[in-house]
């Protein structure tokens, strides 16, 4: 099984069996399920720029943070850039905020939960077991656009010394090629993007992710997409492109302990 479902304490996640390879690493591709945030955000939202109660979106970080265990949970106000925050164990810094304009996000100290939150938009994990370093990505079709994937293994090589070939990478619930309709896609995409149209205004991002990080030197094999697209899944996800006024689903990536 490619992603598995697991339930408990009211919260629902799935888990990808490329990543659960390494007891070292943890993550959770989290569910709306559980949390305390009213209609039109029920459930687990993570974000505070949707115009959910900040209180309520607090009690639902604290909840993911209790269930995985995590020390420090990092998120940034993301804005479709190829801006990178790199939390470095040789110059540590803690955040009680959200700092704006950042989509990577890199670290290699245990216990600290990289948090991307997306409704329809791809978090991308990376992980390279060599170095014990990992990155959580905000990857929408803008980030396709500007190859933002690609930027990402250019930072984890040039600061951390990973080489791409070691890395793993998976794809969190997204946009589903079934729903990824651009009808001004020859002004939104690239003439080279036109190839992943499966049919006429519909277009496969998840093969279009693929694609970047196999062109920035990841393997194919090493590369996991759980398949799971958030429009189409109402009971397990916020979809933008479904209810536009919504809440947003997290990834999260963190190192245990050691």
């Amino acid at each position: 099984m490619i992603c598995r479902r697991v339930q408990q304490d009211g919260l629902a996640w799935f888990r990808l069996a490329l990543l659960d390879q390494f007891p070292e690493l943890e993550h959770r591709l989290w569910t709306r399920c559980g949390g305390v945030s009213q209609p039109p955000y029920e459930g687990l939202n993570l974000s505070f720029s949707v115009g959910d109660n900040p209180k309520r979106v607090s009690r639902n970080r604290s909840l993911i943070q209790q269930a995985m265990g995590v020390t420090e949970l990092v998120s940034v106000g993301q804005i479709h850039s190829k801006n990178t925050l790199i939390l470095s164990s040789q110059n540590r810094l803690h955040y009680d905020r959200e700092i704006q304009g950042i989509d990577i996000l890199i670290t290699d100290i245990p216990g600290v939960g990289l948090l991307i939150k997306q409704a329809d938009c791809q978090a991308v994990i990376l992980y390279d077991p060599e170095t014990r370093v990992i990155a959580n990505v905000h990857c929408g079709w803008r980030g396709n656009v500007q190859n933002v994937l690609g930027q990402a293994v250019d930072q984890l090589r040039e600061v951390f010394g990973c080489r791409p070939e070691s890395l793993r990478a998976g794809i969190s619930p997204s946009l589903g090629p079934c729903c990824a309709e651009f009808t001004h896609y020859r002004e939104e995409f690239p003439e080279a993007f036109w190839t992943y149209q499966i049919k006429p205004m519909f277009f496969d991002l998840w093969r279009l992710s693929c694609d970047q990080l196999i062109a920035a030197g990841l393997r194919s094999e090493h590369i996991q997409v759980a398949a799971l697209c958030t429009r189409c899944q109402a009971g397990d996800f916020f979809s933008y492109r479904r209810d536009r006024i919504t809440g947003r689903n997290g990834t999260v990536v963190a190192l245990h302990p050691s």
